[in-house]
């Protein structure tokens, strides 16, 4: 879907290419107003607020009489700070972010973080990325695509340095001038249900965290692997419970929920959960509430490969968030040219019985 551009945005834009691009030199005038009003074919009041935000990143000085200058810079137009928006607390954002810093520090650039206590508000991280370009043309931005304003990353400057989008993306569209290293979510869904099928497994239970405010399938990885594990099961011969999933996904009790899916099962069954700590904290202890033995009774599968899971004694998926992290930094400085790659999960095992006998 096209979005429409401010024509002063236009004029932002295209001033700023010229600049780059050396046909206007520091120290060198710009045509006048009226004669870049004629160019653009706009009035002279657009023309001004178009030149604004390159005076405002320095980039341009404007003066009665003498007109607008491009200005003679001490410092290069482009910096070697990056913006970097993501989470950072927990043991995967922790590997993730540290693995980042790494390898922006190895390309001699200087991430600039967003503190994560903000990073959840979109007026907060619209004015984090406002105020750093105001103060430096950045170098480009790495971005985790959780709680992001998409609709604000459309505009002038954004367009201008490149954009890495990591780990996910929330948006029912891309953007021409971005990178995308995300995982594959429906690898992800393949390889859950080829597990349980190895272990001859017929009913898969998917019990999902709530997701009160839902907006779509494209702003849920929940229902996003969902999908992709009732194409696969399909093709396997195996059963989803979706009555499960959505009921839970919409906030009832899993304590109530759960035992009546359990229930319904009279094939062997798997249960798949969306990360390991819901596993241990919240499936584990209802399971066992019904007087059955999780670890036993049922096949368990988590995710995102946290101490819990080898600490409980189930399988588990890495995300490979440090190798996520490297293939951004690539692509950001250039060492990657690839548009989009998706990097799959991987199977990590706890248990030593591989398949069931």
């Amino acid at each position: 879907m096209e979005t429409m551009r401010l024509k002063q945005d236009i004029i932002t834009e295209t001033v700023r290419d010229w600049i780059r691009n050396g046909k206007y030199n520091p120290g060198e005038k710009l045509p006048t107003d009226i004669e870049l009003a004629n160019h653009f074919v706009v009035n002279r009041c657009t023309v001004a607020a178009g030149l604004k935000p390159l005076v405002e990143e320095n980039l341009l000085e404007r003066a009665p009489k003498r007109g607008t200058m491009v200005k003679r810079h001490t410092r290069k137009l482009c910096t070697n700070a990056v913006a970097l928006l993501t989470r950072t607390k927990g043991e995967i954002y922790s590997k993730f972010t540290a693995r980042i810093n790494h390898e922006l520090l190895k390309q001699d650039l200087y991430p600039v973080l967003m503190d994560e206590d903000l990073n959840r508000d979109y007026d907060d991280v619209i004015k984090f990325m406002r105020q750093l370009i105001k103060q430096t043309h950045p170098y480009g931005c790495l971005i985790l695509g959780d709680h992001i304003p998409y609709e604000e990353l459309k505009k002038t400057p954004y367009s201008l340095f490149k954009t890495v989008f990591l780990l996910r993306y929330h948006h029912f569209e891309e953007f021409e001038n971005a990178y995308y290293a995300l995982t594959d979510y429906e690898d992800l869904g393949r390889q859950i249900v080829e597990y349980f099928a190895e272990r001859n497994i017929k009913r898969i239970l998917f019990p999902p965290s709530a997701e009160i405010v839902f907006r779509g399938a494209w702003t849920s990885l929940q229902v996003t692997v969902l999908e992709h594990i009732k194409k696969y099961a399909a093709k396997a011969g195996l059963e989803v419970d979706a009555d499960l999933f959505w009921r839970l996904h919409s906030g009832a009790p899993i304590d109530v929920v759960l035992p009546i899916a359990i229930g319904r099962s009279k094939v062997k069954t798997g249960i798949f959960s969306w990360s390991d700590s819901v596993l241990q904290q919240n499936i584990i202890p209802a399971v066992r509430n019904t007087g059955m033995d999780p670890l036993n009774d049922f096949t368990l599968l988590g995710n995102f490969n946290t101490r819990q899971s080898a600490d409980v004694g189930f399988d588990t998926f890495d995300h490979r968030v440090e190798d996520i992290a490297k293939i951004g930094v690539d692509m950001l400085t250039g060492n990657i040219t690839e548009k989009k790659i998706l990097v799959p999960p991987q199977l990590i095992q706890h248990k030593l019985n591989i398949k069931s006998k």
